[in-house]
């Protein structure tokens, strides 16, 4: 009945109740993980050590991204990466990476799957930056609580918050209200991650924060719920996951009655945060539902990030 009620107030007020709650939640959650785990919060973490450049590569999971040539998986490994949850199966190793806490029933597949996974590349990913965000009333079984203990340097507990909105005057609404917290001002913390129809914007929202100039998304295809792991040849082992049907629509592409679909939130996020604060933003493949508004990266842009501006960059595979 108040969730009821609570909808039938005026956006602006909803807006910022929501908000508040949310971030009160996931902030108390967080801190009882970090108590409980022994792992620091994410706020801890000094963000500028982490940027060698002036580019951010997104790793998403589409099929496209077993279209990308040896020669730009060079150039990629040149600047900095964030990825986001089942590209552990990938054999490149970001340095983020972004993955979400969950409970383990109702989700067994996608549970132990994951678990062997962190598992499988902790050694890989020793010295990667990991986040886990996204939390559940912790009586439940959970991932946080089953992290490897190989897995665990260099892992931080963070937490999100979204925007309750229906439409698309009321996600523009919410955009410029987190933009005057300043949320999304360069900083070196991060207090929590603005999430909006997928992890993508999480990571989007966090190259923000470091201050990146540039953008680029790899593997953000929008398309059918098909992923880059369902190469029987590539990856033999994994290629039979299946958390939901293949021939759906990917989930971050669906509206619902209090969500828009991925490719109209990441071109609202574009339009409000990125092009305000003059951070470029390209997809990798035109195969993506957010092409043509956001452009394909050019072939003169891969030649100038073939050579980086910003020394120190690092190369990881």
């Amino acid at each position: 009945m108040i969730r009821a009620l609570a909808k039938r107030l005026p956006h602006p007020l909803l807006l910022r109740l929501h908000h508040h709650y949310q971030l009160a939640q996931q902030s108390g959650l967080a801190r009882e993980v970090s108590r409980r785990t022994g792992l620091p919060l994410l706020e801890s973490l000094d963000l500028r050590s982490l940027k060698t450049s002036d580019t951010a590569f997104v790793l998403g999971s589409g099929p496209s991204i077993n279209e990308i040539s040896g020669d730009r998986w060079a150039v990629i490994g040149k600047h900095d990466t964030i990825a986001m949850n089942f590209w552990l199966v990938h054999p490149f190793v970001p340095r983020i990476y972004l993955f979400e806490n969950g409970p383990r029933q109702g989700w067994e597949l996608l549970f132990d799957a994951m678990r062997g996974l962190l598992q499988q590349r902790a050694a890989d990913y020793r010295d990667t930056v990991k986040i886990v965000s996204e939390y559940e009333p912790l009586q439940s079984q959970q991932m946080i609580f089953e992290i490897p203990e190989a897995f665990r340097p260099h892992l931080y507990v963070g937490y999100s918050a979204n925007i309750a909105a229906r439409n698309k005057s009321e996600l523009v609404a919410g955009l410029r209200y987190l933009r005057r917290t300043g949320i999304f001002d360069e900083g070196s913390h991060l207090p929590w991650h603005f999430k909006c129809a997928g992890s993508v914007v999480a990571a989007m929202s966090l190259a923000v924060r470091m201050g990146f100039r540039r953008i680029v998304l790899c593997g953000i295809d929008l398309g059918r719920a098909e992923y880059f792991y369902h190469d029987a040849q590539r990856y033999p082992e994994a290629s039979s996951w299946e958390f939901v049907p293949k021939t759906q629509t990917h989930l971050m592409a669906r509206r619902f009655a209090w969500g828009l679909p991925g490719q109209e939130a990441i071109v609202h996020f574009k339009r409000e945060i990125l092009d305000l604060a003059q951070i470029e933003l390209f997809v990798e493949n035109r195969s993506s539902k957010l092409f043509p508004n956001v452009p394909e990266i050019p072939s003169s842009l891969w030649e100038q990030l073939a050579v980086p501006a910003t020394s120190g960059a690092s190369s990881r595979s």
